[in-house]
């Protein structure tokens, strides 16, 4: 066919792979490689002389040179990339990699238009309001103190330190990134990882002062001498009430996914979009994974767009993750999990046990801190976890109107 478009005289073909049933393959999401479709522009290219354009997840500027320079294509396409960032050209032409908001694979700018919202972009809130939401300068300059630091309090941080104010940041663990760091940790979602590194850095660019192994009071946050607050909390682990639950070899996914590389056998407790994610994760060492769902299907109440579905699905239709739905463990013991399932109790051999039953706002400080300062926002989402769009979109705003 591509043979047959040049000799008709076409000046040049853009090479796409995928189709409805696996539109994962041809819309990139969070779970696919790095250049997935160069296959196919190598093969064209192989076969015809005009130009080739190629796409699929080539918005690193030294990977999208290597392709051109290999001669695998003539053009690299960046699609969702000028979305997340439209500068992209002029700061790879300026060499400021670091500077580029990296586009991670959500999907939420096609989410959020086939649900009838307007399109947006989960990492930059501009996205389609780039007149709508400027960043204007304060006028008189506050001291502001943003309590967590994932992406929300990151966000809430950098805008309003970019406008002037004096922004100090608390975060109660020795690092930045909040459960972006877990959700990131996976190979295959490295993009979520890219963004977190991105906020990391501008966070020091910026002139946010950051005081790590800070856990924050009311006493002590009303003390501080502070004009504005910002509450970005996130979230914390829901723990569900098990026998056995405080064994030792029981841990939260957060925790599994952030360091502990797994052997042997592995069950986790919760087949949402974390507990699969982080079983994804465990299968590739681990002797055997089970995971145990009280709901009646896995990612029952997962929200993202069908091509990020369709490309998790596939991973976890080729790994090796026995699943077990419509069940709810009733005990934890040293080498074995109970469940019960259709009035029987069953029983699975583990070593580990991996909880990821959801998650409960950081909510508490709340009622002690909201009316006490000129300026107060709480951008903990009220259901936990917050997607990534949510709470870097609040954060923004936040940190545009203190």
């Amino acid at each position: 066919m591509a043979k047959m478009y040049e000799a008709a005289g076409v000046a040049a073909l853009h090479v796409d792979v995928g189709c409805y049933d696996a539109w994962y393959k041809a819309i990139t999401t969070c779970y696919n490689k790095e250049g997935h479709q160069l296959f196919a522009a190598r093969a064209v290219k192989k076969a015809v002389s005009i130009p080739v354009i190629t796409q699929g997840k080539l918005f690193d500027p030294v990977k999208a040179e290597a392709v051109l320079e290999d001669g695998d294509a003539d053009i690299v396409g960046l699609g969702h990339q000028m979305l997340t960032d439209p500068y992209w050209p002029q700061k790879v032409k300026e060499g400021r990699y670091y500077d580029i908001v990296p586009c991670i694979g959500c999907n939420e700018c096609m989410y959020t238009s086939r649900n009838g919202q307007y399109r947006h972009c989960a990492v930059n809130p501009l996205c389609y309001h780039e007149k709508d939401y400027p960043l204007i300068p304060a006028e008189t300059p506050k001291k502001v103190l943003v309590i967590g630091g994932g992406p929300g309090g990151m966000m809430a941080a950098i805008t309003a330190a970019s406008r002037g104010h004096d922004v100090t940041l608390w975060e109660k663990e020795t690092y930045l990134g909040g459960n972006m760091v877990a959700a990131g940790a996976p190979d295959f979602k490295i993009d979520v990882k890219h963004y977190g590194t991105y906020l990391v850095q501008q966070i020091h660019r910026s002139g946010v002062k950051v005081v790590f192994n800070k856990t924050a009071t009311p006493e002590e946050v009303l003390k501080g001498g502070f004009d504005a607050v910002i509450l970005a909390a996130g979230s914390r682990n829901l723990i569900p009430r098990i026998k056995g639950i405080d064994s030792p070899n029981v841990i939260t996914a957060n925790e599994a996914m952030c360091g502990k590389l797994m052997t042997g056998k592995v069950l986790v407790i919760g087949g949402g979009l974390v507990g699969m994610e982080a079983a994804l994760q465990f299968d590739e060492t681990a002797e055997k994974v089970t995971v145990v769902e009280a709901a009646d299907a896995i990612l029952k109440t997962l929200e993202e767009n069908l091509n990020n579905t369709q490309a998790l699905n596939a991973m976890i239709e080729s790994s090796r993750i026995d699943i077990v739905t419509s069940a709810c463990v009733t005990e934890i013991s040293d080498g074995y999990v109970l469940y019960e399932k259709d009035g029987k109790t069953e029983k699975v051999e583990c070593d580990t046990v991996v909880v990821a039953a959801g998650y409960r706002p950081n909510n508490e400080m709340d009622d002690a801190l909201w009316d006490k300062f000129d300026f107060y926002r709480n951008i903990v989402p009220e259901k936990a976890p917050g997607k990534i769009v949510q709470v870097v979109h609040a954060g923004f705003h936040a940190g545009r109107l203190v």
